[in-house]
């Protein structure tokens, strides 16, 4: 059952979604540290979720869509709740610059925790020599980036007032560059209001401003960790809008971000005696996954499988009683346990962000070894939550390669229901078993077994709109296209917020196309232009 939308992506990604505010799980394991461990860096894809209200399990970057293919079969999206409750549900979107987050009482020991990492031989000699070079390095030890000269228009509102009118695209005209301030609090604004594109073009303003805009690529220049969180987030944006060429490209000045130039030891005068290095964790994992969207890549898993060999070499090193960095450090043992903590958690997601990039290339194998290992030999105890969460995603990778044994990890998921509900709800489906065995059925080519299973989560879960749309989903392979037609426009009207979502939008395309009529053209371009404003993605309303 794969979901045929004009994505490139393995329809096993659909099964993991949550349209609830979430918190990034994996640097955020708030059961098991400090109550202020939810608190760990800042993260762009953060505002993307408090905006957009949804987030994948496996949470790491979605392939981009390709706008020059156009499948004609609609796909089944199917979201559920995220592994953890991390109580960061009320994370506010303006702080995501502030770079003082706390995981304890101890900023300090904060920051070590947070930006700690582990430079090559080569270049802790030259951190070592840093008093004496006088911040003279060769072009070879440099890191010089320099975004591209490209003017990211947005041409969407002029397109709705086109086919719908000015009063009627009114609500959708967002803010632009020149109508917000020209600094971090416009970006912020920018973001949020979905206007990725102005955003995009705010970020080469601010970073030309440090010697790193257009046409500056290979010119030296200075870094902050200022800089390096503006470069998180013009990454963050384009691949969200799908420029993931222009990522690529201007990713290759980083090389693999260990150059003396990106650490603290080199800015005396900014950091005094403080060690690590400037670069956000989450940036280093963004530009260890843009290989796999560039053509020309032919090893997609290498700069991942480094960033996870480093942050194995960090656990290691706090195993052994020494500092992150492998310093000779004392740590109290409540500091200690909360930056295993951490680097556990990330070191998950990793994982699953390798994960993820097998399950884009179908190399299953990999992504079936990798989680089979998360659930059998887990570094961090595991809410009852979070097993079901792995023991579904196995089953429903396993369905996705036509392996029904994938009932087998359903079946041991339901089991552990007891214990989280307790006896009171051991006999009553819950929305995971619900959607699982809409899963399975849909593996067997039971729709209208699937159908009932999607319209009982319908009733219990608020994510009405998924529900919907799958519910249309099986009707239409059931033959019932009219009914799947009116469901979905009915979901339109009812949950306008939620239902321009690409998902719906692009399964209620398929079923225009199918029905074939001249007065659908209409309604089809407006929801396209809709859902090309909602998710700033490439025209495909050809």
């Amino acid at each position: 059952m794969d979901r045929k939308t004009p994505e490139l992506r393995p329809a096993i990604n659909e099964y993991f979604k949550d349209p609830t505010p979430s918190a990034n799980l994996f640097d955020n394991i708030s059961s098991h540290a400090t109550t202020d461990a939810k608190r760990e860096e800042p993260a762009v894809c953060r505002i993307f979720q408090q905006i957009e209200k949804k987030t994948d399990i496996f949470d790491i970057i979605n392939p981009p869509p390709d706008s020059n293919s156009h499948n004609n079969n609609p796909g089944f999206e199917v979201r559920e709740a995220p592994f953890l409750n991390t109580g960061n549900d009320s994370v506010d979107p303006m702080s995501i610059f502030i770079h003082e987050y706390e995981l304890s009482f101890v900023p300090a020991e904060d920051e070590r925790r947070r930006f700690a990492w582990i430079p090559s031989s080569k270049t802790k000699m030259t951190l070592e020599k840093a008093s004496q070079m006088n911040h003279a390095l060769p072009r070879d030890m440099l890191t010089m980036p320099g975004v591209e000269n490209v003017n990211f228009a947005n041409k969407t509102y002029e397109g709705l007032v086109s086919y719908l009118g000015e009063a009627e695209a009114a609500p959708f005209k967002t803010k632009t560059i020149e109508e917000v301030t020209q600094d971090e609090r416009g970006l912020k604004m920018l973001i949020e209001d979905s206007n990725y594109s102005e955003a995009l073009n705010l970020t080469t303003r601010l970073l030309a401003m440090y010697g790193q805009g257009p046409g500056q690529t290979g010119y030296p220049s200075k870094h902050t960790k200022h800089s390096l969180q503006l470069w998180l987030t013009r990454f963050s944006l384009l691949v969200k809008i799908c420029a993931c060429k222009i990522a690529v490209k201007e990713a290759m000045a980083w090389d693999n971000l260990d150059r003396p130039d990106l650490y603290m030891q080199w800015y005396k005068e900014l950091y005094g005696n403080k060690y690590g290095t400037l670069v956000p964790f989450s940036l280093r994992l963004i530009l260890a996954e843009l290989p796999q969207y560039a053509t020309t890549s032919t090893n997609i898993y290498k700069k991942l499988f480094e960033v996870l060999s480093g942050v194995r070499k960090i656990i290691l090193n706090l195993e052994n009683n020494l500092a992150e960095d492998g310093r000779c450090v004392d740590l109290t043992t409540q500091d200690r346990n909360t930056s295993k903590l951490l680097w556990y958690s990330r070191e998950a997601r990793v994982i699953h962000s390798i994960i993820n990039c097998a399950l884009n290339q179908k190399d299953y194998k990999l992504a079936i070894q990798l989680l089979k290992d998360l659930i059998e030999n887990p570094r961090l105890k595991y809410t009852i939550d979070h097993s079901r969460s792995l023991l579904s995603a196995m089953g429903r990778i396993c369905l996705q390669v036509g392996d029904l044994k994938g009932h087998s990890y359903f079946l041991k998921s339901s089991r552990l229901k007891p214990q989280l509900l307790g006896t009171l709800g051991e006999n009553k489906a819950d929305y995971r078993e619900l959607i699982d065995a809409a899963l399975l059925a849909i593996a067997q080519n039971n729709y209208k077994e699937a159908y009932k299973h999607f319209e009982n989560a319908y009733i219990i879960d608020s994510n009405k709109v998924m529900a919907l749309n799958n519910m249309a989903t099986c009707l239409f392979y059931e033959g019932q296209l009219n009914n799947a037609i009116s469901l979905l426009e009915d979901a339109i009207q009812r949950f306008p917020e939620l239902a321009l979502n690409e998902s719906l939008l692009s399964n209620i395309h398929c079923f225009y196309q199918f029905q074939n009529s001249a007065s659908n053209k209409q309604r089809l371009l407006k929801y396209h232009i809709i859902s090309k404003y909602k998710n700033s993605v490439t025209d495909i309303t050809n």
